[in-house]
């Protein structure tokens, strides 16, 4: 509630709700998806496959190559480039990363590529554990996260979970049980501000059974079904928020690019199960650095 003191004239805020606007998520959008992407409907060159796998880390890149995708300009932005199949005319699976971190980003890009015919989603990056029986490196299948970020809120009312698409979650299961991967089932906890990631919430949410932290599941969840598209999310895990009581990061940086092409390779197995992907020697592309974002 916000009033205004009638002796000076200044606003002055007595309570507060988030988002600020009373029912937000019912609103008329200004800005709309197709208005931007209103382009690529005329481009009969820009290809639109009718999977998409969203990424987050550059570590990607060399994964990507060495499975035989290309990188293909003059896509809308943020994201303005997609990873393509070389050896496809008609590819049915893109990759689309390189859009930075976080829901709001990430939020602009499941929207432009709903709107553009994209019906199935996956979701895979690195995530921070919170049990510490959970390696780096390890593979983590999200089914559930909480709504401890923004975005989400702008697009349905309050409610503490955001869930993926059941129907893929399950067949990347299926899937990762056919390879006899390990992997851990489990809820993510969804929040904007790395920073902000406090011991006090970490302990409460690993009592809860939490068993990552990331920045976008919780959004992504939340407008793929709004929007009426499937998507499911896969992470592997970088660091540990509450290892020895303080947070450490994977030791060994090869274990967060042989996790991530574990991931990679399950979405691409659920996407397009019938192509297979032939994997080439990779080229490094020099990214180790020390701390969540690599």
């Amino acid at each position: 509630m916000v009033v205004v003191s009638g002796d000076t004239g200044v606003m002055g805020i007595t309570s507060a709700m988030f988002p600020n606007h009373p029912a937000k998520y019912q609103g008329t959008p200004l800005i709309r998806p197709e208005n931007v992407v209103r382009r690529l409907f005329e481009n009969p060159d820009v290809i639109i496959p009718e999977t998409v796998i969203l990424g987050y880390s550059n570590r990607l890149h060399a994964l990507l190559e060495a499975r035989g995708f290309h990188n293909v300009s003059g896509y809308s932005t943020p994201w303005r480039s997609m990873w393509l199949p070389e050896a496809s005319e008609d590819p049915r699976v893109g990759v689309v990363e390189g859009f930075g971190y976080g829901a709001p980003g990430a939020a602009i890009v499941l929207e432009e590529l709903a709107t553009l015919g994209v019906r199935r989603f996956l979701n895979i990056g690195l995530a921070g554990a919170l049990p510490n029986d959970v390696d780096f490196g390890d593979v983590v299948l999200c089914t559930a996260a909480i709504r401890d970020e923004g975005v989400s809120h702008h697009y349905a009312p309050a409610a503490r979970y955001a869930n993926p698409s059941a129907a893929l979650t399950d067949e990347v299961r299926q899937v990762l049980l056919r390879k006899g991967d390990h992997f851990t089932e489990g809820m993510t906890w969804t929040l904007d501000a790395i920073y902000r990631e406090t011991l006090e919430e970490a302990l409460a949410y690993r009592e809860e059974g939490v068993v990552t932290v990331e920045m976008e599941a919780a959004a992504l969840f939340t407008i793929a079904e709004v929007r009426g598209v499937e998507i499911a999310s896969l992470f592997t895990v970088s660091d540990h928020l509450l290892a020895a009581s303080e947070w450490r990061s994977a030791p060994n940086k090869q274990l967060l690019t042989d996790g991530l092409a574990r991931i990679l390779d399950v979405s691409l197995a659920v996407l397009v199960p019938d192509v297979r992907f032939e994997v080439r020697p990779i080229v490094p592309h020099g990214v180790d650095i020390d701390g969540p974002f690599e």
